[in-house]
């Protein structure tokens, strides 16, 4: 029996190889034997990380900046949070999430009386094997 768990592998390509072999209970005459060999196969267990994570209140608007970074494979998908509410989707700079690096950069509207006070963002980034990761950044009242 073969049991693996794959967070104990260094992210990358990979094969695995089987052979079976019924040698222990047969003479070396009548032993058989057979293998096989997998179709390459990715690993990658390892979360992109936020970077350079920024936010301040620009009129009436919080302003926030970041950037998604990871090692192995593309940023998938970035979203939001805004004082703890429901999650958004957030585009990329460039409006395509399809490499190691992604810039973002974007404004969410303040409610009119919201703008003084003090308000929590939070970014999550996953990458194409969904490995997910998350960040926040407190932009002080007024």
């Amino acid at each position: 029996l073969f049991r693996s768990d794959a967070s104990l592998l260094p992210d990358g390509g990979y094969t695995v190889k089987v052979i079976a072999s019924d040698a222990p209970s047969h003479s070396p005459q009548e032993a058989l034997s057979a293998e096989k060999e997998s179709a390459r196969f990715e690993v990658d267990t390892t979360p992109p990380q936020i970077v350079e994570l920024k936010a301040s209140v620009q009129g009436g608007s919080v302003h926030v900046q970041f950037r998604a970074v990871d090692s192995f494979s593309p940023i998938k998908r970035a979203e939001y949070s805004l004082d703890a509410g429901e999650w958004h989707f957030v585009e990329p700079v460039d409006q395509l999430s399809d490499s190691k690096s992604e810039n973002y950069d974007f404004s969410l509207p303040l409610a009119a009386d919201a703008s003084g006070q003090e308000h929590v963002v939070v970014v999550r980034v996953d990458d194409r094997y969904d490995n997910l990761v998350s960040a926040k950044t407190v932009v002080p009242g007024k």
